[in-house]
Order: structure tokens, then sequence, then C-alpha cells
């Protein structure tokens, strides 16, 4: 401290004023102190003191006390403390066994890597407030309010190049991109104003704001950060943040069947960005048991006897799959190059010029060449490959739409752009390269239509050289000189480093383009069809379901309307459709709705579903191929059967897996009776014969009812009173004067049964008659043998189902059945019990058969249609299992159809 002292006068001398200087252990402890509190001129200034050794007896000592500071203060971006600390260490001044290492480790630095650290605690000291933690939101939004700074003053005209002066240094990290995610080196957000900062207002479309329990950015982390990103490696800090994309959760407050109709370049853009990383990480996420999977399967085609077709298509297969994956290692690559350009700007913002912004970004280029190395090796091993391959064992209309694909978003990531107008240069060589490899003589459009583009026609003289190979200067020719002029112009950019900047990567989209042409020279339209409308499938099925979802409920709608006019049919459609999607999205904005809008969808796609397929899963099939399936295919022959007598009609013979009535008769008739002498030892043997089925055909030659069910009368009449009963009875049911009314009143028979009832007061008695369940008795007579004449009776035990054609069956009709055979037949069935008649096949002349199906031969009504119960040919669970198949399966025709198809 300096003081003002009035000395005295001292002998002849005048009086005058003097500063008298106190102990200077106060000011040397102020140094040391902001030394320690991390300013590095200080720590320069201290460690020059120090090695000047005016402060300090002990000259050892002191040296390594200056070290230390050096060290401090050349880790901050301090480039004189750096060359003193240089300059201590060639000379061994200061330098111990405990702090070589440190030194070592301080010079080994880079000017930019220690102004990245200097420039990262700055950031770190401005965030933080004086705390020990940021979160990485704020983070994210420093990023995105530097970026809007910069994307002024460069709309203002005042950008420059990263490699300019430090007065222009804050506008040089950026540049204008024309994709938030597509664009190579280029940026596109969205700064968010702050009124919608406020948690009341916040955006559903940013990040979740993280907790400081749950994700804190410590003073080191960042430090790491910035040394990360000196080395041209991404900071782990961003993994964390998402700056040019929106966040992964940004979309779970919609619906999912909503998403794409809300928010569709957010859900274009997610989808995106998660299959690259999905497939970019494919090779760690596979799983232990899939290796070996794979394992077996390369043994399996090493070791296979057909070695010279399987080992070509596996490695065909390998090689693709390698290129898959490294363009989207390449993708994600240029994509994190983005946000890697983001932190250039940070760090220029906070930093001076020594941060090497330019170099970093080149070296994080370099670091992730590898994947360009893997495609290229396999692409030029597809091609080694590909002659070898037999044509029938390569999907090339699938291939064509991949490589198509990948065509398209590789050019748009890896074209490289400064300004907001794409790269010309890039575009030019790209439409050289479709110009010179499209094959314009496989192409029936171009050369018959389009003669002004024919490249084929030489302009130059042609050449013969050697044996087989003609050298010819025409148009084509022309075309691929052009093609090395761009790519060296590509490849000479920013002091060529454009050559792994964009030339390489260029080089990937043309390899692409190559891979579709030779693909597409074998496909087909309806086989690229069916490839795009399969990976559209795929990738949207969520969004198509979601619709499908909608169209369902709307179809079923539109049946029960039952309009027959088409176009009133089409009106009715689209307008229901139109208020389905109307009032979906009405619930997916309703908070209360929103949650339960997909459940709720399902659900009634799924009864939707059910009310559709019904019909087909319960139909007869009247018209298709099944009922053929189970009896032969005697419909197309009705129309001549009715017209031909008796003994000219020859039908098929049955299938073979059905037991014919000649060689059951053998085995279970009167005749098999006589033979064994024993009747017992027939019916043990034909026991076992139920369930079988039988195809068989006959004579019609009775027809009764066997029984009646009628549930709602039986309890009617068994639980209610009888007053209450009759009052019910007639209230559901029919009186029977309206049940015998006759239709002709000449019918003698029929007036006469009408005075029956009302002499004897029955006509004002009530039925429940339509509500009766009849089964069915229909005797068949059979054949024998050819030799044996003598006719045998066959019981078919027909249900309810068969009604309307057992009534209109007389006798003499010849029909053709298929049922089962059967041990019992029932005598009554109320609705309590069921009862039996039971016997054993082989024991009685007269064998009884479940009937399942059947038809007219030869009938007198020849209108009367066959009849089919599906569901008795198996057992009831059997059959609805089947239905059920048979409903899916139609269910998924109606979604992928002509894709796939079931049968």
């Amino acid at each position: 401290m300096a003081t003002w002292t009035k000395n005295q006068p001292m002998g002849s001398s005048s009086a005058r004023r003097k500063w008298n200087l106190e102990d200077r252990t106060s000011l040397n402890n102020l140094k040391y102190h902001i030394a320690s509190e991390g300013c590095s001129e200080v720590q320069y200034d201290l460690a020059k003191q120090l090695l000047e050794k005016n402060l300090e007896d002990n000259v050892e000592a002191s040296n390594q006390q200056a070290v230390h500071w050096l060290i401090c203060a050349a880790q901050q971006g301090h480039e004189e403390a750096a060359s003193l600390l240089q300059k201590c260490y060639d000379e061994g001044c200061g330098i111990t066994a405990e702090n070589e290492n440190e030194v070592r480790l301080s010079l080994s630095m880079t000017p930019g890597e220690r102004a990245a650290r200097k420039a990262a605690r700055e950031l770190f000291a401005c965030l933080s407030n004086g705390g020990k933690h940021i979160t990485p939101k704020q983070l994210e939004r420093k990023m995105r309010e530097i970026y809007k700074m910069q994307k002024a003053r460069r709309h203002a005209g005042d950008s420059t190049s990263t490699s300019e002066d430090e007065d222009h240094v804050p506008q040089q990290s950026l540049e204008d991109g024309s994709g938030p995610s597509l664009s190579n080196g280029s940026v596109n957000l969205r700064h968010q104003p702050k009124e919608r900062k406020r948690k009341t207002r916040r955006s559903h479309l940013n990040a979740p704001e993280p907790t400081a329990d749950n994700d804190q950015i410590t003073e080191e982390n960042l430090v790491s950060a910035a040394v990360n990103y000196a080395a041209g490696r991404m900071p782990a800090v961003n993994d964390v943040m998402t700056l040019t994309v929106p966040h992964p959760s940004s979309l779970d407050h919609v619906p999912c069947f909503h998403r794409l109709l809300f928010h569709p370049i957010v859900f274009f853009t997610l989808l995106y960005h998660r299959m690259i990383n999905i497939v970019a990480d494919f090779p760690k996420r596979v799983p232990q048991s899939v290796r070996l999977a794979l394992l077996l399967i390369v043994y399996w085609l090493v070791s296979t006897d057909n070695l010279t077709t399987a080992l070509p298509v596996g490695f065909y297969y390998l090689c693709w799959s390698i290129m898959i994956w490294s363009t989207c290692k390449m993708l994600k690559t240029k994509h994190d190059f983005i946000d890697f350009r983001i932190w250039s700007g940070l760090f220029l913002s906070y930093g001076d010029h020594n941060i090497e912004a330019d170099i970093s970004e080149n070296r994080f280029l370099r670091n992730n060449m590898q994947p360009y190395l893997y495609f290229f090796c396999a692409f030029i091993g597809n091609f080694l490959v590909y002659p070898l391959l037999p044509p029938e064992w390569l999907p090339h209309s699938e291939l064509t739409i991949v490589a198509g694909i990948f065509v398209f978003f590789s050019m748009l990531a890896f074209m490289y752009s400064t300004q907001r107008f794409p790269d010309w240069i890039f575009l030019i060589s790209f439409g050289v390269n479709v110009l010179a490899k499209y094959p314009y003589e496989m192409d029936d459009v171009v050369t018959t239509g389009w003669r002004f583009l024919d490249l084929k026609v030489p302009t130059f003289c042609s050449f013969v050289i050697g044996n087989g190979i003609e050298f010819c200067l025409n148009c084509r020719t022309a075309l691929y000189l052009l093609i090395p002029v761009f790519l060296v112009h590509l490849a000479k950019r920013s002091n060529w480093h454009g050559t792994y900047t964009t030339l390489i990567p260029h080089c990937v989209t043309l390899s692409w383009l190559q891979l579709c042409i030779t693909s597409a020279q074998s496909a087909t339209m309806f086989g690229v069809v069916r490839a795009t409308l399969g990976l559209a499938g795929v990738l949207l099925f969520l969004p198509l379901f979601g619709l499908v979802s909608l169209l369902i409920p709307v179809f079923v709608v539109v049946e029960w309307l039952g309009f027959t006019n088409p176009n009133l049919r089409l009106g009715s459609t689209v307008i229901v459709s139109l208020l389905a999607v109307l009032f979906s999205c009405f619930l997916a904005i309703n908070r209360t709705t929103q949650k339960y809008v997909t459940i709720l969808q399902v659900l009634i796609c799924i009864t939707a579903a059910c009310v559709l397929t019904f019909p087909y899963m319960t139909s007869s099939f009247k018209d298709t191929s099944r009922f053929n399936t189970m009896i032969p295919d005697l419909k197309h022959h009705q129309s001549v059967i009715t017209t031909l007598p008796t003994e000219e009609v020859h039908m098929p013979p049955p299938p073979p897996e059905y037991l014919t009535w000649q060689r059951f008769y053998s085995h279970c008739g009167p005749q098999a009776w006589w033979k064994e002498n024993n009747k017992i030892k027939t019916q043990l043997k034909c026991a076992h014969l139920e369930g079988l089925p039988v195809s068989w055909e006959g004579d019609v030659t009775q027809i009764q009812i066997a029984s009646v069910k009628n549930k709602p009368a039986w309890y009617i009449n068994k639980y209610l009173p009888s007053w209450l009963a009759k009052i019910i009875t007639c209230w559901y049911g029919e009186r029977l004067s309206a049940i015998n009314k006759c239709a002709a009143p000449q019918d003698r028979l029929c007036n006469d049964f009408e005075e029956i009832l009302k002499t004897s007061n029955l006509d004002q008695q009530c039925s429940l008659q339509k509500w009766n369940q009849y089964e069915y008795e229909i005797r068949i007579n059979m054949y024998a043998g050819i030799l044996d004449k003598r006719r045998q009776e066959v019981v078919l035990q027909a249900q309810h189902k068969f009604g309307n054609f057992s009534k209109r069956l007389i006798e003499g009709d010849r029909v053709h059945f298929y049922g089962t055979l059967t041990n019992s037949r029932i005598v009554s069935l109320p609705p309590s019990t069921h009862i039996y008649e039971e016997y054993l096949l082989g024991g009685s002349p007269v064998a009884h058969i479940k009937l399942a199906a059947i038809e007219c031969l030869q009938c007198q009504d020849r209108d009367n249609p066959p009849v089919i119960i599906d569901s008795l040919i198996k057992s009831p669970v059997d059959a609805r299992m089947r239905d059920l198949m048979r409903g899916i399966k139609y269910l998924l025709n109606v979604f992928l159809s002509p894709l796939i198809t079931f049968k």
C-alpha cells in the first residue's frame, strides 16, 4: 500500500512529498490470490517474477513455483506462457519428476486446444453465474442465440470465412444451408422467442427441460468438450442436446396415428434420423444369438455342395449390407458435422484468434473417413461378383428402389454450399453422370420418341483397337471426358481439402447412381411399384394403419346404408370419410380425449373389421370352389343331368380319401353279418368308423321331421303362469288361424282343416311355431353293388339349416350328399337335456350320417340350390378357428394385395 506523508525539512534541503512504500507482502499475497482465481496474465507475470528471483531466495523452489504458474497460464491459452514454459522445459529450469508429465501434456497442446479450453472456461463462467454447474438446456439456448446473431450479421453482409482476422471471427462459424438435417456443414436452426420459453407457453416441439439433478454440466465437462472439439471429435455433451433436429420425444404428446397429419415435417425429419441412427448403430445392437446365427449361415454357405452359386450370392448381399450400413454412417456423420460447426461458432464467440475452427472441422471429417473405405471396398466387390450371379437370385426391382433412395439422400446430404443456393457444380456433375451412364439403348421411349436426346450417333471417327475393342468419339464420350474435370474442380476447393469434404462424398452418390442404373436394367415396372409400395408400407406403417382404422368403419357404415347407386355410394363414402377424419382430429386435439383416441380408434377398427368380415366368414360360399373341395364338382353338370334319364347319368368318382358306399356295405352291411355269423364282431369293428367323412349319392325315399326344439316356448310354458304364458305367446307368436290360412279358397282339404280348428276352438290360440328348430331325417336308397340290386337305406340327420332344401325334396329325387358316420341319433332335444338313441355302426341295416352338405343331381325342383354347413365338417372349435383364419386372410388381402396375397 502507498500513503502520502509530510516529511520534516532536513538541513538545508527544501521540503518535498515522498511515496512511502509499505511491506510488499500484501501486494504479493494479492497477486497470488488473483493467480489462484485463474487470471492467466497475473499467473504469467508472477511466473516471470519468480524466474527472475526477485521475491525468493530459494532459486529451485522459485523455479518450480514459476513452472506451476506457467502450466496454469498455458492451459488457459496464454501463448507467451506456453513459450516460456517450453524454454524452461528445454533448459530444465524448474522441471522435476513430479511436474514433468504435466509439463509435457501442456506443451503437447496445440494453440487451438489451449484457446478452446480458455473459451470453455469463459463460457462456463458466463452461464453459471458463479454456480458449479449448468444444464444442457442453458448451453443449447446459448448456442442457438449465437447462431441467430451470426445469421443476422451474415444476412447483412458482414460474414467472413473462418480464416480471416479476429475482428470478424464471430461471423465465421456457420454456413447457410438448404435444410436442417441434410446439408453438409449447413445449419438452419429456428430460434424460439423469449415469450415461448415460458413453461406455460412452451412449444411441444422443443426438448423437455432437464433437471439439475439428472443432467448437469460442470466446468470439467465443458473443458473436456473443448479438448474433443480441438481434436476433431464430437463433444460428448452433444449427446444430451438436440441442436439441428427436433427432440426424439417432441411428438410424444400427439397420438401416434395423427403425428403425420398434424406435424408432417417434424414426423419425416424424426423418421429420417431414427432410421439413419438405427442402421448406423446396427452392428452394436445385434445380440449374440443373431451373430451366432450369421456365423452358422456363413458356415452353411461355405460347406454347401453348390459352393459356386451360394458363395457369390452370399458375398453379393454382404456387399450390399456393408454399403447400406456405411452410407447411413456417412449420413449420420454429415449431420453430426452440422452440430460440430455450431460448436465452432460457440468457441469462436468466447475465444480469440487462436481458435482453429477450420482445422478442427477438417480433423472431424478426416476422423470419420473409415465408412468411405468400407463403402468403396464393398462397391468394388459388388461389381466383381455381379457377373457370377444367377439372375433369378436377385430382386432387381427392390435393389433399384433402395439404390435410388440412397442416391437422393446422399446427394442432398453431401451437397456442400456456403450460400443459400445449392452447389451448382455438384448438381451439374451429377447431371453429366446421369446423361453419360444412362442406358439409352434399352429405353424404348428415348430411342423412339426423344430423338433429339439420342447420344448414340457418332460425331467423330471410330477406330478399331485390337481384337474386339472399338474407340468411338461421340457425344457420350464427350460427357465422360467432362466428368474428371468436375471432380478435379471439387477436389481443389479449400486448398485441396475438398478431396475429403466434397469429392469423396460425391463419389459415393455417383456409386449409388451406378448401382441404380445397373439394377434398373433388369427390373420390371410392376416390381418397381411393388418395391415402392412395400417400402412405403414398412416406413409409414403407423400412419397407414391409422388411415385404415378410419376407413374400415366408414365402409361398414356405407354398407349398412345399403346404397345401390354407384355415384351415391361414392359420395356417401367420401362424406363419411371426411367426417371420420374430422372427428378423429377433434379427439386428438382435445386434451381430455387425446390420450385415449388411439386405443379407441383401434377398438373401433377391430369391431368394424369383424362386422365387415363376419358375412364372409359365415357365408355358404355357394359361388366359390370351397364346396367343390369337399364333394365332387357336380354343379356344372346339373343342367345336363336333369335332362338325361336316370340310367345315363354318369357322375365323377369321389375323391380317394372318402369311403365309398360299396366298401362300407361290404364291411358293415348285412352281407358282413352273414360272413361273420356274429353281428357283435361287425359292430365292434365298424364302431371305429364314427366321424369318418363320406361322399355318396342315392335316391330319396322319405323325408320327415325327427325332432323339434323351441327354447322360448319351453321356458315360457315351464316357468310362467298359464295366463301370462298365453299373453307372451300371442305377443311374440302367431294365431293358428293365420298360420293355417288357405292360399286357395277352392282347396277343399285346407278348408276342411280350418273348419276343424274352428269347431275345436283352436283357431284363436297362439303358437311360437316360428321359433321352432327342426332336425330332419332324409332316407336315401343306396345300391349295394353292380350285381346286387338290393336296396339299402341310409338316414341323413339334417339340421335346421337344411329345412328349405328338405321341404323342396320329393321321393325319387337323386341327391349327392356329404357327411360323417355316427353311432347315435337324437330322438328329442329339450333345452335342458339331450336324448340319444344309441347303436353301433354295423348293427343296423340303416346307417346314420350327420349331414354336412347336399345337392341335387336329378330333382323335380331344378332350382333347389345346394346347401353346405362348414361347421359340421369338423369340430366346432376347428370350424371357428378355420373361419377366423379365413377372415384374417381376407383382411390381410385387403391391406396387402396385390403385393402379398394369402390364399
